[in-house]
């Protein structure tokens, strides 16, 4: 398994590759419903960017400007613990 960035099919599905994923969704210059770029894990022929550390990931995230709020406290949940959850579906 890896993770990697994709796109839904043309038909708005999931690729058949994709395990586990919608994560970190950014929008890129596609046409709708593939006018995002999503984070998942994938078998390990699948297409698309791949990952090769949490540290990478990390750095994609941050470079994206996420920020995730918990639902209960309201606080702020630090990026590296979101990370950290999807890089140990690995």
């Amino acid at each position: 398994m890896k993770l990697i960035t994709y796109t839904l099919k043309a038909d708005g599905t999931i690729p058949d590759y994709v395990v586990d994923g919608g994560y970190f969704a950014t929008p890129n210059n596609n046409n709708s419903p593939q006018d995002f770029d999503i984070v998942g894990v994938a078998y390990d022929d699948a297409p698309g960017r791949v990952f090769t550390s949490e540290v990478e990931l990390l750095s994609y995230v941050q470079d994206k400007n996420f920020s995730f709020i918990d639902l209960f406290t309201k606080e702020l949940v630090p990026l590296e613990t979101i990370v950290s959850q999807i890089w140990s579906k690995l």
